[in-house]
């Protein structure tokens, strides 16, 4: 069931998928310290934002966050206050990340990021396994449901004045 948040003027929820990577791809995740530094760092800072960090899945050499009720920021601040504040913290913490990876920076420039629906435990899983694909190589996705189905059989029409199907 989802849970919306009341604000002064608004009543919602909004949930964000930031996918981030180290530089050179360098595993910095097989160390558990570094793994569980790193998922503290993006907690306090969400905390300082007023945002809630529903979750932080790892792999060896990339991190997924997922994050809730972030409406007061855009995509690209979210991004920089965590890869910075995490950043610079592991860079203190763990002097060898230094020689590892870049005296000046831990994260690589991008990220990914998406806009997603209610984070369950599944949701999670279609959203990292589906990240893990070469997405620029036109991987046809597994669509959730049947309305969704029929839409896009709709909007993949060769005639685009009819009506649009009742859900």
């Amino acid at each position: 069931m989802c849970r919306y948040t009341s604000y002064s003027h608004t009543y919602g929820e909004s949930y964000l998928h930031l996918q981030f990577t180290p530089k050179r791809r360098r595993k910095a995740f097989l160390d558990a310290k570094v793994l569980q530094e790193t998922r503290n760092q993006f907690t306090k800072k969400s905390e300082e934002l007023g945002i809630t960090l529903v979750a932080a899945e790892f792999g060896p050499d990339h991190c997924h966050t997922f994050l809730k009720n972030w409406k007061n920021y855009s995509i690209p601040q979210l991004a920089q206050f965590l890869k910075g504040y995490s950043s610079h913290a592991l860079r203190s913490q763990f002097p060898h990340l230094r020689l590892a990876v870049d005296k000046d920076s831990f994260w690589t420039d991008g990220y990914f990021h998406e806009t997603v629906g209610s984070v369950t435990a599944q949701a999670r899983e279609f959203y990292i396994k589906r990240c893990q694909t070469k997405h620029w190589q036109g991987i046809d996705y597994p669509v959730w449901n049947k309305d969704q189905k029929q839409l896009i059989k709709w909007f993949n029409r060769p005639n685009s004045w009819s009506e649009p199907p009742a859900l």
